[in-house]
């Protein structure tokens, strides 16, 4: 095979950092990490809240959602900007779910209209 499509296919940036060339901080894994496992906690809990009893469970992981979510926006804000510099699409949305289990955690607690508590600090 020639090598007249690899020629075409090879752009690299002016930079220096291509996809191959960077090494992933531990900062960003971690913070994957956590937002795949609060992927794998809320859809099935949001998907059992059409039962009456689910939706407490739901009202409950949204409160300790809303209880870090200081330190889940920071994260998560700071996953986004470095993964859309690098065009990291998968983590780039991970860590715009992330931000969005927040807001919507926020909005789900105001419509219940339980306490909000961020950091132990009630409001």
């Amino acid at each position: 095979m020639s090598n007249v499509f690899w020629d075409a296919q090879d752009d690299t940036d002016d930079d220096g950092e291509s996809e191959l060339r960077y090494r992933r901080p531990w900062w960003v894994s971690g913070g994957a990490v956590i937002d795949l496992l609060l992927l794998l906690a809320i859809v099935p809990v949001g998907i059992l809240s059409l039962i009456p009893f689910f939706f407490l469970i739901y009202i409950y992981l949204a409160q300790v959602l809303v209880w870090v979510s200081p330190l889940l926006v920071g994260l998560n804000a700071a996953i986004f900007w470095w993964s859309f510099r690098r065009k990291q699409a998968a983590t780039t949305a991970l860590a715009a779910l992330g931000l969005a289990f927040v807001a919507v955690s926020f909005v789900v607690l105001l419509l219940w209209q339980a306490q909000l508590v961020i950091l132990g600090i009630p409001f």
